[in-house]
């Protein structure tokens, strides 16, 4: 008989391992079982995984990576008291191939299994211990679907995540899991279709606290059975493609503490219902389609920390109940069409850090306590109608914007701002872990309003600011002198408005600015740095080279090589086409006036077209 190839041989000492398996005693045996089966989970998966579980050798004991046992291992363990294995975690061990099902069944103790963060592939089996409390297979790249037979396989399950695999296929609307599970994350995926209309078989009992649906392609309504799990404290379904309202039922939860609907096509207004879930904490809905006016209720959500309402078509006014939301820490309302005035209500949200309102139909005067939150961080008013001075006040009551180069809180950095909202249910007390990240520059931002007025002297006192936008307003005067003492500043844009005077030298001292943007105001002198070539553009004042001349200060049309150019000049070619159309439309006038001209006047034809004299 000829000999089997070479490549055969791991799948043949797999099978015997199996037989091996099933015929082995417990419990006395349990250590050598789970042992063996451990052996064949290493032998199935590729052979550069091999090595990362090199661990596994000799006799089954905590010492092997990932593994927990229960009991634990003593010197000389009764064979009646074998220990075996609680719990294995390889989360982020570069495992590679399938997902080796078959060998994990055969722990029959096992609790939890954290093979998170690999690149496991194939599709989910129904055949995992049923001893299985916690199942962590995220960021990995399963296929396929989410199979009906799972949640029936695992009664004891009470925390799934399948999150960041490669899940390409719509939900059975059969899929329910039992009333014991906690957290259920199947984010990140690609999966389509409508969410099921029970996620659990029985809301009324359920203890589900997490559900997290985010970052697929979940069409069609919100189904009105999630309203109906009353245990709910997180609900995401971010970033899908959800239409229709929101179920007015949603006040039902009154356990929620997070909601988060953002980036879907969801319509209707903001409702009502929303006030009973008092215990809310983030409310995002924001990049959808809501529309109508921000209701009054919401006054009831006292605990609230974070509100996201931007990119909608929400209209009308701030109202003022809104002033009871006094923990409110980020805020934004931009991208709308909210109108009028600010509303006093701002002025009790004590503890905010981002406010964002840009984008608005918002008028009037900014207040005078615009500035002086305690713990601002960011503040963006820009493309409104704000009219009149910026208010000379409040500069100096965030510790965040006179930190000064590290004394307050520390910025991340990040431009445009973004927030982060995450949940998770710890495995030990079963409750509900909530944080939120704001990742942003420490900056204001009151760019394309109608702002008249000289530059407060207290705004560039701020030494904290690393972001400031003044750019297409109407400010007059100087540029305040104290600009270069503001060490931490890395973006700074005045364009676009009627400033005069010199560029203060001390800018060429300012270390951390990387964008400049001075252009289109009346701004003269010689420029204090090359560091940014075009960051004075179109104004007729300024020179460049080593002396100044008389010429700097000459009027523009007399300039030699001037480029102001305006707002489309900008963008093209060194005059820009506004120069270029004026000259071809003095051009083309002075043409067609000449020839009505000649037209229309009989002395002036009978000059033009007189005989000519030929003399000889």
């Amino acid at each position: 008989m000829p000999t089997a190839p070479h490549h055969h041989l791991p799948a043949t000492f797999f099978l015997l391992l199996l037989l091996l398996l099933a015929a082995a005693p417990r419990p006395a045996a349990a250590a050598s079982t789970d042992r063996a089966a451990l052996l064949a989970f290493r032998a199935a998966l590729a052979a550069p995984s091999r090595a990362a579980l090199s661990s596994w050798r000799g006799p089954l004991s905590p010492s092997w990576s990932g593994v927990t046992l229960h009991p634990a291992a003593s010197p000389a363990p009764a064979p009646a008291a074998a220990p075996s294995v609680a719990e294995l975690a390889l989360g982020g061990f570069n495992l590679t191939g399938a997902l080796p099902a078959a060998p994990l069944a055969l722990l029959r103790r096992l609790s939890a299994l954290d093979l998170s963060g690999n690149a496991l592939s194939g599709e989910l089996p129904c055949s995992l211990p049923r001893t299985l409390v916690s199942l962590d297979l995220s960021r990995n790249a399963l296929s396929g679907a989410v199979p009906t037979c799972l949640p029936s396989s695992l009664p004891a399950l009470r925390a799934l995540n399948l999150s960041a695999n490669s899940l390409r296929l719509p939900l059975s609307p059969r899929l329910s899991f039992p009333a014991r599970l906690a957290a259920l994350d199947l984010s990140r995926n690609a999966i389509p279709g409508a969410v099921p209309p029970r996620i659990v078989a029985d809301p009324d009992a359920s203890a589900l606290l997490l559900l997290d649906l985010s970052h697929n392609r979940f069409s069609g309504e919100i189904p009105t059975g999630i309203t109906a799990i009353r245990s709910l404290q997180g609900l995401f379904l971010a970033d899908n493609q959800l239409s229709g309202e929101i179920p007015p039922g949603i006040g039902n939860l009154t356990y929620l503490q997070v909601l988060d609907l953002s980036n879907n096509r969801l319509s209707g207004a903001v409702p009502a219902g929303l006030a009973g879930c008092f215990q809310l904490l983030y409310l995002r809905l924001g990049g959808n389609r809501l529309s109508g006016a921000l209701r009054p209720e919401l006054d009831a959500l006292d605990s609230l920390k974070v509100l996201d309402l931007s990119n909608n078509k929400i209209s009308g006014e701030i109202p003022l109940p809104l002033a009871g939301c006094r923990s409110l820490e980020v805020v934004d309302l931009s991208g709308n069409e909210i109108s009028g005035e600010l509303s006093s209500a701002v002025a009790k949200w004590l503890n905010l850090r981002f406010l964002s309102l840009a984008g608005n139909q918002l008028s009037g005067q900014l207040p005078d306590w615009m500035f002086s939150f305690p713990l601002l961080q960011w503040l963006d008013l820009s493309g409104n109608k704000f009219v009149g001075f910026i208010p000379d006040g409040g500069f100096n009551a965030s510790a965040v914007l006179n930190s000064g180069g590290g004394q307050g809180i520390p910025s991340e950095g990040v431009l445009p701002p973004q927030l982060f909202v995450s949940a998770s249910v710890d495995n030990v007390t079963w409750q509900l872990d909530l944080v939120y990240d704001l990742q942003a520059t420490t900056g204001i931002d009151l760019s394309r309003n109608e702002l008249r007025g000289e530059i407060p002297t207290g705004l560039i006192a701020m030494k904290g600011l690393e972001y400031l936008n003044l750019s297409c307003n109407y400010l007059a005067g100087q540029i305040p002198a104290g600009l270069g003492g503001m060490g931490r500043l890395h973006t700074l844009d005045f364009s676009h408005n009627a400033l005069s005077g010199e560029v203060p030298p001390s800018i060429a001292a300012m270390a951390e600015l990387e964008v400049l943007n001075l252009s289109y105001n009346s701004l003269s002198g010689p420029l204090p740095t090359s560091k940014f070539p075009g960051a004075l553009a179109g104004n007729p004042g300024i020179c460049t080279g080593e002396g100044c001349s008389e010429d700097a200060r000459m009027p523009e049309g007399k300039m030699e090589g001037s480029n102001h150019r305006g707002w489309l000049g900008g963008w093209h070619g060194e005059n820009g086409w506004v120069s270029l159309g004026a000259f071809c439309i003095s051009t083309m006038t002075s043409f067609y006036v000449s020839l009505a001209t000649l037209l229309c006047s009989p002395k002036a034809r009978n000059f033009v077209f007189r005989p000519v004299r030929v003399e000889y």
